[in-house]
């Protein structure tokens, strides 16, 4: 379940796990050649560094603690996965996976933020195990963070409901599944969370924890946005603020030109 960063290769500006893939490509320049492989070619987890069996990223020796008891929490959630999720949610998420296992997370255990979602979708998470991955929030999403200059292959990304509903009409979250994401983030220890929708940050406010809200990406493709809009950017802008104000970032949290512009912005404060 541990992805270790030393396994992952650099192309262009975006890192690629060469497990991902059926063959590597040639020429990968940047993240937009990143996300416009064909998954039928290169195969369904290439735009991503994870796939089910590889979820936590770890790069540190702290971080490779945080990853075990991550597993950990994982692992009793697949032996006893009603005792965290409705019995209709699990039955379907069964039925329309494609993976082993269940969806739960995945992203950089040592990340400062988590970004929370609503639950996995029919065509996204529900079907490939990986948060806002494959369909059409999901991409928004990780297109819309890349635009900012941040990789979202190196934040930790999550759902208040581990398993998809049917036919994604969500009925709600109950104590049960609010009890495994509040377990989750105690391990994680983010300094910012931001809420990825009204029943993200319901569900935080819920557990008492102080999140930041932002629209879902699903409100803009509802209004026939399928590409980061300026409202979009400056409406996740935070996101990037919050990492620029952050001390001992890694540069993979950046792509190499933001991180230069980072550099100079703050040498031009001094």
């Amino acid at each position: 379940m541990l992805l270790r960063f030393d396994t992952l290769k650099k192309l262009g500006d975006v890192y690629i796990n060469p497990k991902n893939f059926k063959t590597i490509p040639l020429v990968l320049r940047n993240w937009k050649d990143f996300l416009s492989l064909d998954e039928r070619v290169y195969g369904l987890y290439s735009k991503t560094i994870y796939n089910p069996s590889q979820r936590f990223l770890v790069i540190t020796p702290k971080d490779e603690k945080k990853g075990i008891r991550l597993v950990g929490l994982y692992n009793k959630f697949i032996k006893n996965p009603t005792k965290f999720c409705r019995e209709e949610y699990y039955q379907y998420q069964v039925e329309v996976k494609r993976f082993e296992g269940l969806p739960f997370a995945n992203g950089w255990v040592g990340s400062r933020i988590v970004l929370v979602g609503e639950a996995p979708g029919r065509k996204g998470c529900g079907l490939t195990g990986i948060c806002f991955y494959r369909d059409a929030s999901g991409m928004l999403l990780r297109k819309m963070l890349f635009s900012l200059g941040v990789n979202p292959d190196f934040v930790y990304i999550t759902n208040v409901v581990k398993c998809n509903p049917p036919e994604n009409k969500f009925k709600g979250f109950s104590k049960k599944e609010l009890s495994l994401l509040e377990k989750e983030l105690k391990i994680v220890q983010p300094k910012g969370i931001f809420a990825i929708g009204r029943t993200a940050y319901k569900a935080l406010k819920k557990l008492g924890v102080d999140s930041t809200y932002l629209r879902h990406p699903a409100w803009y493709l509802r209004r026939g946005i399928r590409d980061p809009s300026d409202q979009m950017l400056m409406e996740y802008e935070i996101i990037r603020k919050f990492l620029d104000n952050s001390e001992n970032m890694p540069p993979t949290q950046f792509l190499p030109e933001r991180t230069t512009l980072q550099k100079k912005n703050r040498m031009d404060k001094m």
